[in-house]
C-alpha cells in the first residue's frame, strides 16, 4: 500500500517548548475543585461540555459472555449522564455502549467472530483522510479491525491495522488464550481512524481465568468473585448539548484534521458520568482499565485509605503490594484490591485523580486535571469477609513465581523522538524501514529514549515486558549532540553520554509482566523482553499472511498508546525473525 503519513502535529516543537506558563499550577488548583461541575481555564480554546453533577449515575457493569461467539458492531444509542438525552453511541454485541466483558479459560481456544455493520461512521466529519490508511470510504463504510490487547496470538488474528473489513463483512479470529490468567481488552485497530473508533465505544473487557484465578467462588487464591469482583474501564470525554460524544479538543482546529491529543473534559466509568457504586463492607476486586485517548491517572482514594495492587497487564504479581496510589497510563491495567470492612454503613469514599497534565498540552488544549473519578458508598451488610492474600504466587495453591528479569542477550535502542516534523519511533513511520527485527528466542533490553515533550505508554503487540529502570537525560544536550536527520530515516543514537542521576527502579506494583509500559519525557525507560520461538507459541510469528484486501502481511507492530499518537507516525512494525 501507499503510505500518506502525515506530518502534521497542532503542537510543533517550538511551540510546545515554549508554552509551560504557569499553567501547571493552574492545574493543581483545578485538581482540588470541590464537588459540582468541573470548568477549565481554558474553556475559550475548547468545546467544553455542559455543567454535569458528579456521583448521581449508578456504575453500570458489562454483561460476562463466554464461549464462542458472534458479536455485532453497530451503531446504539446510551445515556451518559442522568441529565444528558440518550445519544449515538457504537458498540460490541448489542450494547448500549463498549462491550461485553469475554471470559475465556487459559489454553483452550476461543473463536469470536465480529459483524460490521457500522452504517456510516459516528465521527464522519473528523476522519482526516490524509492519515495513512484513511480514505473518505471511511465516513459512510468505516473500517475495523479488532484487537485483543496483549493476547498471545498468530499474526492474521492480532487485528493488524491493515487487516481490516468495512461495513457488511465479518471476521473470525481465534484466540488461543495460552496465557496465565489475566485481564486483557479488546479494542479497534483500524489504521488512521483508531483514535476515532474506541472513544464511540470499540472496546471491552477480556478476562482469561485459569486453575488458580478461577474468578469462582472458593477459588485456590482466595479473591473476590461475582458480586465482588468489578471490571472498571475509565476514560475522559466531551459531550454536545444534545448529550453526544464530542471528539474534538481545540476550536482552532477544522474538521476533518488531526488535533493532537484528544482530551476529555469529564471523566467516565464504563460510559457513565462521574457514576456512584453502592459497595458492601467487605473486599472487592477491581479490574481497572485506561481506555483513554491520551489522558494518564493519578489515582487514589479520597480518605487516602490504603489498597492492594494483585496484577498488572500480564497477570499476578509474586506478591500483593500495598499502596495510597497508582498511576495508570493509555492502555495499561491494574488489578485492585480495595476493603471497604472498616467502614460503617452510610460512609463514602471517592476514587480520585490529581495527574496533572502537561503544562505545554494545557497551554494549548484547555485541558486540565479531572479529580473526580467515581464514588464508593458503603451499605451496612457485610460482603466478601476474607483477608486480602499477600503472596500470590509460589504456594501449594499458586502459580509459580516470575523468574528474575535477567539473561540478556542484546541490546537495542529505540527512540520516542520529535522533530519540527512531528513526533516518531526512532524517527520513523509506518512503513519506513528499517523495521526492529528480533531473534526468535532471544532476550533483549530496549532502552527507550524519550526526548518528545510528553510521556508516552509504549506497547508491544505479542510480547510482555519487565520494567528494569528509568533515568533521567539531558534532553537539551542529547538533541544538539545528535542532529536528526529528516524524518524517515532511523534516528535512535545511545544517550549514555547525556544521562542523569541513579537508575530509579520501578514502582512495586510495576513489577510483573508489562504489555504497556509508561516511558515518561526526558527519560530512558528500560524494559527486558524475551522474543518467544515458534516451537514455544505453536505457531511462526514470523508468518506471512493475506490481508482481507488481499496484502501480504508479516509481523506484528509496536506503538505509542496515546490513540492519536498511534494513528499519525508513532506506530512501527517489527517481526520476529528466525
Amino acid at each position: 500500500m501507499s503510505h500518506k503519513i502525515s506530518r502534521r502535529r497542532l503542537l510543533s516543537a517550538g511551540m510546545v517548548l515554549g508554552a509551560v506558563g504557569t499553567v501547571g499550577a493552574v492545574t493543581r488548583a483545578m485538581a482540588t475543585a470541590t464537588d459540582g461541575a468541573q470548568s477549565s481555564p481554558g474553556d475559550q480554546l475548547t468545546f467544553p461540555s455542559p455543567d454535569l453533577t458528579p456521583y448521581v449515575d449508578d456504575l453500570w457493569i458489562p454483561p460476562s459472555l463466554s464461549g464462542d461467539r458472534t458479536l455485532s458492531m453497530a451503531r446504539s444509542s446510551h445515556r451518559f449522564h442522568r441529565d444528558l438525552d440518550a445519544a449515538p453511541t457504537w458498540s460490541f454485541g448489542g450494547q448500549p455502549y463498549l462491550g461485553p466483558t469475554i471470559e475465556a479459560r487459559s489454553g483452550e481456544k476461543l473463536k469470536l467472530t465480529f459483524t460490521n455493520n457500522l452504517n456510516g461512521h459516528l465521527f464522519a466529519k473528523d476522519i482526516d483522510t490524509s492519515l495513512d490508511g484513511a480514505s473518505e470510504e471511511d465516513r459512510t463504510r468505516p473500517r475495523t479491525s479488532v484487537h485483543l490487547h496483549g493476547a498471545v496470538v498468530r499474526p492474521e488474528f492480532d487485528g493488524h491495522t491493515e487487516n481490516t473489513f468495512r461495513t457488511g463483512a465479518s471476521m473470525t479470529y481465534e484466540f488461543t488464550n495460552g496465557q496465565e490468567a489475566t485481564a486483557l481488552w479488546y479494542h479497534d485497530h483500524a489504521m488512521g481512524i483508531t483514535r476515532l473508533n474506541v472513544p464511540a465505544g470499540l472496546a471491552g473487557k477480556y478476562l482469561i481465568r485459569d486453575e488458580f484465578d478461577t474468578g469462582t467462588s472458593g477459588n485456590p487464591l482466595g479473591l473476590p468473585s461475582g458480586d465482588y469482583e468489578i471490571p472498571l474501564i475509565v476514560a475522559d470525554h466531551r459531550f454536545n448539548a444534545d448529550g453526544s460524544l464530542n471528539p474534538r479538543t481545540a476550536r482552532s482546529t477544522p474538521e476533518g484534521t488531526l488535533q493532537g491529543p484528544m482530551i476529555g473534559d469529564m471523566m467516565s466509568v464504563n460510559g457513565v458520568v462521574m457514576p456512584t457504586l453502592e459497595v458492601a463492607r467487605g473486599l472487592y476486586r477491581f479490574r481497572l482499565l485506561n481506555a483513554s485517548n491520551w489522558r494518564a491517572y493519578h489515582l487514589y482514594l479520597s480518605n487516602n485509605m490504603p489498597f492492594r495492587v494483585i496484577g498488572n497487564d500480564g497477570g499476578l504479581l509474586n506478591s500483593s503490594v500495598s499502596t495510597t496510589s497508582i498511576r495508570v497510563s493509555p492502555g495499561e491495567r491494574a488489578d485492585l484490591l480495595i476493603d471497604f470492612s472498616a467502614l460503617s454503613g452510610g460512609d463514602t469514599v471517592e476514587l480520585r485523580n490529581d495527574a496533572e497534565v502537561n503544562p505545554s498540552i494545557a497551554a494549548t488544549s484547555g485541558a486540565y486535571t479531572l479529580p473526580r473519578v467515581m464514588r464508593f458508598t458503603v451499605s451496612s451488610s457485610r460482603g466478601f469477609t476474607k483477608a486480602a492474600p499477600t503472596g500470590l504466587r509460589g504456594g501449594p495453591s499458586q502459580p509459580a513465581t516470575l523468574p528474575p528479569a535477567t539473561a540478556v542477550s542484546n541490546r537495542r535502542v529505540v527512540g520516542l523522538t520529535m522533530t519540527a516534523e512531528g513526533m516518531a519511533l526512532s524517527n520513523l513511520c509506518y512503513g519506513d524501514d528499517p523495521i526492529e527485527k528480533p531473534k526468535q528466542g532471544s532476550t533483549e533490553v530496549w532502552e527507550i529514549v524519550n526526548s518528545t515533550v510528553e510521556d508516552h505508554p509504549v506497547h508491544l503487540h505479542l510480547v510482555n515486558m519487565r520494567v528494569l529502570s528509568r533515568q533521567s537525560i539531558d534532553t537539551p544536550a542529547y538533541v544538539k549532540g545528535n542532529p536528526a536527520p529528516p524524518m524517515g530515516n532511523r534516528w535512535a543514537p545511545p544517550a549514555d553520554r547525556y544521562l542523569k542521576g541513579d537508575r530509579q527502579p520501578p514502582e512495586a506494583w510495576e513489577a510483573g509482566l508489562k504489555d504497556t509500559v509508561l516511558c515518561p519525557v526526558n527519560t530512558v525507560t528500560r524494559v527486558l523482553i524475551r522474543f518467544p520461538t515458534a516451537d514455544e507459541l505453536g505457531f511462526d510469528p514470523d508468518a506471512v499472511f493475506t490481508s482481507r484486501s488481499g496484502d501480504r502481511l508479516q509481523g506484528y507492530v509496536w506503538h505509542c498508546h496515546l490513540i492519536d499518537h498511534e494513528d499519525d507516525c508513532m506506530m512501527a512494525q517489527y517481526r520476529i525473525v528466525s
